[in-house]
């Protein structure tokens, strides 16, 4: 498998096959589009353009000559001329400023003079694609539309159009959609014209159903083997392999991660070597606040999941992103809707946030970005980036073409102080820079005796150091707890902007750059020690690096009793009440720890409380205490106080054969009758009582104690049998005593009213005698007038 290195090495040889597209990137100079905005890129930077006149929401094209001159733009419905006019015949194209890409000019092979401009309609219109001649000879060499104007291809279509070229490397394929079906139109423009018999590739999304579904760009990608098709309010995107032989699209791979019912992906452009794709995403929150995401995908990965999966926003803010295009000197710009300044990637070709997005950093002169950005034959671009070994002491190496075309060449690298070694004639020369810095590079070509210049920016960076790095010790921990990996890095590197450090688990993940820890400052505690690398740069300068390392040493936190509820039991007279809360269980000896109680900043094992509440007691492992873990190990112990008290007991309900207990108090109480040893129960209520005295238990489950008191089920016996057996030989009302009802009366009469006796609660009962003599077997009768007030009156039988 080829490494990042072993990539970049194959992209510079890539860049001396492909040199047609190299010497063609000057027609990509100027750019028109938004709000009268307007950029010259000849510099080797963008600067900003006065008298624009284009005003366009979206689409819009420019086109320049061989040297970076402008010669005309266009927002798919008028033509300017390089000096801001209305070009002749310029008026009534049937393009649409609200169309994503409502137009591209295409120069036609071999010819110096004939452009064909291809417009789109919007959102499905009727004019479709159509096409119109320009000759930039007319009016005095201003050039002008010919007759041959808005000639129609296809109609309805979608907002899309791309082009690159094929591969004789001559022709120009000019891309669309059709709609209402899932058609590819691939036309091709060669040095006889336009052949308007499309490459017809069937494949992928159908493209209907909502008109807002055409929106969306469409490029092809600059080494002509990928097309990417940005789907919005469809919330897809999706990638095809492309054929520059045949024009014809296959294996298209369907990337479906964006929000719904918004916007979703606009813009889509590749990276110079056409390794990762960029889409910009548009969010719309019910028409309130609209966010934007640009996203990032390798394509280069094997399978279609492993592409979408590489997916790594690399930039999210407010407002709306929209058009992304590469420009000459080799980065990315990022159109925002409604601002003075435009965004830009300027390292298109790494991966994830090391490709360096920058928020609205191009300043427009004033005048104002929409959402377009004016597209270009995509191949124009390919190796863009014609150096490699940017650090300082290196050999830079430079590539460019070894064709016969090029009568002669001439580097500047920009550094007067390497003297005579500043200058160089060779194709592919190499030279070393006189000091860390930023170098202008200036290439002068002469092809088949036309004179044309490149200029790029090339920076040259100090070695980063390679740190010495102290090991990070920290604590294990089983609750996702997290460790800032940053911390171990010195402030001298942490704030210095002209470093990027990368984290990763293994040194080859460093030097490839692949696989990085997303999330240093917030890196998941692993479970063993770990050996962690750490990769700093230079910005702009990837390829310019060290390596360093360290490990994550775990301790283990004290294993303790992490939460415990304690009580305390409230004297209800006089509120005085205290309790003692300790550590817990802990190995011995205690003076392995330290204890910090968090609320009272206490330092012993056990505390004395006297109010409710939670305690925090911090236990610290003493060993761990390290200059590198200055905190130590340490666990938090939560004890929770509560208060309570033994239960009082209010009054006790009876019936004939029940018992409701009611009681008052702070504690959580249970009961149970006659044995204190009893089974507890939670419920006051108990049923199916034996008549007589019981005793109530109540017991507070906090131990605060337990309260008794007695009762009595009332109850009469139905008969006696008096006979010296000693069972039942005594009639007497259950439930009575000495103790309860003891003042109650109970009298007994024969069958005749007459009485026969009375009784004391507190005696045995009645013996069936009257007078000392035994009265016959028979009925009688009582009477009982309780103490409580309670009045019965029933039967019983004397049986001997």
């Amino acid at each position: 498998m080829l490494n990042y290195n072993s990539i970049r090495t194959l992209f510079l040889i890539l860049s001396v096959m492909f040199s047609h597209i190299l010497l063609a990137q000057n027609e990509t100079a100027f750019w028109f589009f938004g709000e009268n905005a307007g950029l010259n890129f000849n510099s080797g930077f963008p600067s900003a353009v006065p008298n624009s006149q284009i005003f366009t929401t979206e689409g819009c094209s420019t086109i320049s000559n061989k040297q970076g001159q402008l010669l005309f733009y266009s927002d798919g419905i008028t033509v300017w001329n390089r000096n801001h006019q209305v070009m002749l015949n310029g008026t009534g194209l049937n393009g649409d400023d609200s169309s994503t890409q409502s137009a591209i000019i295409i120069p036609q092979p071999g010819s110096n003079s004939i452009y064909y401009i291809f417009t789109v309609d919007a959102r499905a219109g009727e004019f479709g694609l159509q096409y119109s001649i320009i000759d930039i000879t007319l009016d005095g060499g201003l050039g002008g539309v010919t007759n041959t104007k808005n000639v129609s291809l296809i109609t309805p279509t979608t907002e899309k159009i791309t082009a690159v070229e094929s591969a004789d490397g001559e022709s120009i394929w000019v891309i669309g959609h059709s709609w209402g079906n899932n058609e590819f139109l691939a036309y091709l423009v060669s040095d006889t014209g336009l052949n308007t018999t499309p490459v017809i590739s069937s494949i992928g999304s159908i493209h209907g159903g909502n008109t807002n579904s055409s929106i969306g760009y469409l490029k092809a990608s600059p080494d002509r083997e990928k097309v990417a098709c940005a789907k919005s309010h469809g919330n897809e995107v999706q990638l095809f392999d492309f054929n520059a032989a045949t024009g014809e699209l296959t294996n298209p791979v369907t990337i479906a991660n964006y929000a719904t019912n918004t916007v979703g992906p606009y813009g889509c452009e590749f990276s110079p070597d056409s390794r990762l794709l960029y889409i910009s995403e548009i969010i719309d929150y019910n028409n309130v606040q609209e966010t934007s995401k640009i996203h990032q995908y390798n394509i280069t990965l094997p399978t279609p999941s492993q592409i979408i999966n590489s997916d790594i926003i690399i930039a999210e803010e407010d407002g709306q992103l929209g058009a992304i295009q590469q420009a000459l000197d080799g980065k990315l710009y990022i159109a925002k809707f409604g601002q003075s300044s435009i965004c830009v990637i300027n390292e298109p070709n790494e991966i994830g946030t090391t490709s360096n997005y920058e928020s609205e950093t191009i300043f427009l002169g004033g005048e104002t970005s929409r959402l377009g950005l004016p597209p270009f034959i995509q191949s124009y671009f390919f190796a863009t980036n014609v150096f490699n070994n940017t650090c300082f002491g290196d050999s830079t190496e430079f590539s460019i073409d070894t064709s016969t075309t090029i009568d002669s060449i001439t580097w500047n690298f920009g550094d007067p102080a390497s003297g005579a070694n500043n200058t160089s004639n060779n194709l592919s020369p190499t030279h070393v820079f006189s000091a860390p810095g930023t170098y202008n590079i200036t290439i002068s070509i002469v092809v088949e005796g036309e004179n044309q210049l490149v200029l790029r920016t090339l920076t040259i960076s100090s070695q980063p150091p390679t740190m010495d790095l102290d090991n990070l010790i920290t604590c294990q921990s089983d609750d996702n707890a997290t460790t800032d990996l940053t911390s171990v890095i010195p402030n001298t590197i942490l704030n210095d902007a002209s470093f990027i450090l990368s984290f990763y688990q293994s040194e080859l993940d460093a030097t490839n750059r692949i696989n990085g820890i997303t999330s240093p400052s917030f890196y998941t505690t692993p479970t063993t020690n770990q050996e962690i690398y750490v990769r700093l740069e230079n910005v702009g300068g990837t390829d310019c690096y060290s390596i360093s390392h360290f490990e994550i040493i775990l301790n283990t936190p004290p294993d303790i009793e992490p939460v415990e509820d304690v009580f305390f039991c409230e004297d209800i007279n006089t509120n005085n009440s205290n309790v003692i809360i300790d550590v817990g269980s802990l190995p011995l000896p205690h003076n392995n720890y330290a204890f910090l109680w968090l609320e009272s900043n206490e330092t012993t094992p056990q505390i004395t409380v006297n109010e409710t509440g939670t305690y925090t007691v911090r236990i610290t492992e003493i060993s761990t205490i390290t200059t590198d873990n200055p905190e130590g190990c340490y666990a938090d112990r939560v004890v929770n106080v509560s208060s309570s008290s033994i239960a009082t007991i209010d009054n006790i309900s009876t019936t004939v054969n029940s018992a409701i207990i009611y009681t008052s108090g702070l504690g959580d109480y249970e009961y149970t009758l006659d044995d204190e040893n009893g089974i507890y129960q939670d419920s006051n209520i108990f049923e199916n009582l034996e008549p007589g005295i019981h005793i109530v238990y109540v017991n507070d489950k906090n131990s605060c104690g337990v309260v008794q008191q007695s009762f009595s089920i009332i109850d009469f016996p139905v008969y006696f049998t008096p006979n010296g057996d000693l069972v039942n030989d005594y009639w007497q009302v259950k439930g009575v005593s000495s103790e309860f009802q003891s003042n109650s009366k109970i009298y007994i009469f024969d069958r005749y009213g007459k009485l026969i006796t009375q009784i004391k609660a507190s005696s045995r009962g009645w013996d069936g005698t009257l007078n000392g003599s035994p009265l016959p077997n028979s009925d009688y009768w009582f009477s009982v007038t309780l103490e409580d007030g309670r009045v019965f009156m029933n039967h019983f039988t004397l049986k001997r």
